[in-house]
């Protein structure tokens, strides 16, 4: 009977240990799998946008909006006006574009040409040869028209989103 015990307790044993070992790789290969998962999870998150989603929402709204393609519209014939001053007679011969992102902007701008040519003409007409002998004058003469389509398309409750104003011919005589 004592030898009976003692090849329980020896099968009881082996079992046991083999239980235990069995468990052990059990442990040891969950344990690698977590840290193999730990390791995608990282690398992912590291190298993707998931870190910066929330930030990066908005901007890339806006990022959209400013990657559209630019459409530009000349304001063709070209504007011919006196300069105002001294006794000679000057001319001010402009070619003008407008430039937007906007169909609906560029549209508005068709659609409201003759009112913009006769508040650019007035613009225009009020200039002087010393107004536009400098590059400033010049810049501030574009971007003082700029705001006058602006203001006759919202006077006209259109979109004017006008981002650019550009001067293709400038010719001053």
């Amino acid at each position: 009977m004592a030898s009976d015990e003692i090849e329980l307790s020896s099968e009881q044993s082996e079992a046991e240990q083999q239980a235990s070992s069995k468990s052990k790789i059990i442990l040891i290969a969950v344990v690698g799998v977590a840290l193999l998962a730990a390791s995608v999870a990282g690398t992912l998150f590291l190298t993707s946008d998931f870190s910066d989603e929330a930030k990066t929402a908005p901007e890339t709204a806006e990022n959209e909006k400013v990657a559209a393609d630019a459409i530009y519209l000349p304001l063709d014939p070209a504007f011919t006006v006196s300069l105002d001053g001294d006794e000679s007679r000057r001319y001010l011969k402009v070619t003008m574009s407008v430039m937007s992102r906007s169909n609906d902007a560029i549209d508005a701008v068709r659609r409201h040409r003759p009112a913009i040519r006769n508040n650019l003409n007035f613009l225009l007409a009020g200039q002087t040869q010393e107004d536009l002998a400098t590059r400033d004058g010049k810049e501030k003469l574009r971007q003082a028209a700029k705001e006058e389509i602006q203001n006759t398309l919202e006077a006209n409750g259109e979109d004017s989103n006008i981002e650019a104003l550009y001067f293709t011919d400038l010719v001053i005589d």
